[in-house]
């Protein structure tokens, strides 16, 4: 009879497909065709004297149906996001050359170069220290106290030297800020400029990310304002 046939068997199954196909496992399972034909011929051959009732052929018959839509759902469903897809990564070009300001201290500087960012402070501050790092080693290389600090947001900005006056070599360096308040030093949160290079779907996140001038990848959660760049490096 019908009912002999599983479930899992129709949901499967792919709507538009007129011969049985394999599932992971290599095992054939019934498509649409084949399970219109089944039921055909079973009901040619049922018992006379013990016919298939009514409420279960129908029930049956409702039931493919149900998967029929469900795997269409899913088929419209797939097409959508892939069309969504293509529109972020097209948006997303638009952002290349561009000027971004994200969270975290990390950009590429030195040599002269002016590199900025900003600090936000939740309270204010007896001393702000503001410090540059090399990416790759940590060794310090720049130190300086900005002086007391209302809450706020406040700009940073390196001029490419070290403490004795030097430029150093172009690189990845690491921008940061500790507040101090009540005579204790706390870790300020910093947001960086940078340029965005290229950008690329995370297929992890299922979003779009963009390749920064240190060569690392944001979120465009991260991103707290987009500009030109030449606009952005002139304020």
């Amino acid at each position: 009879m019908v009912s002999a046939l599983t479930s899992s068997a129709f949901l499967n199954s792919t709507p538009t497909s007129n011969q049985p196909i394999a599932d992971a496992a290599g095992e054939e399972i019934l498509g649409r065709d084949a399970f219109l034909q089944l039921l055909t011929t079973q009901l040619n051959n049922q018992d006379p004297l013990n016919p298939m009732e009514n409420e279960a052929f129908v029930a049956q018959l409702a039931q493919f149906s149900s998967v029929e839509g469900i795997k269409g759902m899913q088929g419209s469903l797939e097409s959508m996001a892939s069309g969504m897809r293509q529109d972020q990564m097209l948006a997303g070009a638009n952002l290349v050359g561009k000027g971004v300001i994200v969270e975290g201290g990390g950009f590429v500087g030195g040599n002269g170069a002016t590199a900025k960012g900003s600090v936000q402070l939740d309270y204010g501050a007896q001393d702000l220290v503001f410090t540059i790092h090399d990416h790759a080693t940590g060794e310090l290389i720049y130190t300086e106290h900005m002086g007391s600090k209302s809450a706020g947001d406040h700009s940073l900005s390196w001029n490419g030297l070290n403490d004795l006056g030097q430029p150093v070599p172009s690189g990845r360096y690491i921008m940061s800020a500790n507040a101090v308040i009540d005579g204790q030093s706390q870790k300020a949160p910093v947001s960086t400029l940078t340029e965005v290079k290229s950008v690329k779907w995370d297929p992890r996140m299922q979003e779009l990310t963009l390749e920064v001038d240190d060569g690392s990848y944001v979120s465009l959660l991260q991103v707290q304002r987009i500009s030109s760049y030449d606009e952005l490096t002139t304020n």
